[in-house]
């Protein structure tokens, strides 16, 4: 298939998830600065859902310049992933106004996990492809990078589930930290040549 058709696809649809989140921004009555108060819970909510689709659209931009062919699979893996990357502007609107409720994170959660494995998926599917292309550098690079890494390694993973779980039983609002510290410390870390990119 044609990769550059399934790329501006793609960039079309996160741009318009990135629209819908900041729409779902209320502008308060009040002309007095405090009336923004009330919204810094969904503003907290939209900069984590906003940090969380900007480092994934950068790790999906790299894993599709390092390949040359898109296939059927990778075609399909690439509409299931944008299909839960959909469901973060609800998410996060939800969030927003329940920062520390259990049934707003809980889904957050779900679409977090959901997402994670559908980006594993892909990754996955694309790895295949590049190795059927006989581009092993290629399969390389996306097996290297430090968030497949860290998704392939199932007892971390299976640590981080449970944790998860016990916040949520627990301390609900804490489950956002979590998903910035991995947003942080796993979806950021880029391969080195990632900004060496020609397309």
């Amino acid at each position: 298939m044609n990769k550059t058709r399934v790329e501006a696809f793609t960039d079309a649809v996160l741009a318009i998830i990135l629209t819908i989140m900041i729409l779902e921004f209320k502008t308060p009555e009040s002309f007095k600065l405090s009336a923004i108060l009330d919204q810094i819970p969904y503003l907290i909510s939209y900069a984590i859902g906003y940090l969380f689709i900007g480092v994934a659209w950068y790790n999906h931009h790299y894993m599709f310049s390092q390949t040359r062919w898109i296939t059927q699979n990778v075609y399909w893996a690439n509409n299931i992933w944008m299909f839960t990357t959909s469901f973060i502007p609800v998410a996060t609107a939800w969030v927003g106004r329940g920062l520390n409720e259990q049934g707003p994170e809980i889904f957050y959660f779900i679409v977090f996990l959901l997402w994670s494995v559908a980006y594993f998926y892909l990754s996955n599917r694309l790895i295949r492809a590049n190795e059927k292309d006989h581009q092993p550098k290629a399969a390389e690079a996306i097996r290297s990078m430090v968030i497949y890494r860290y998704m392939s390694n199932w007892k971390l993973v299976s640590v981080q589930v449970i944790a998860s779980v016990l916040v949520l039983k627990f301390m609900p609002a804490l489950q956002m930290v979590i998903v910035t510290l991995m947003i942080i410390f796993v979806g950021a870390r880029f391969n080195a040549d990632s900004d060496k990119l020609f397309h």
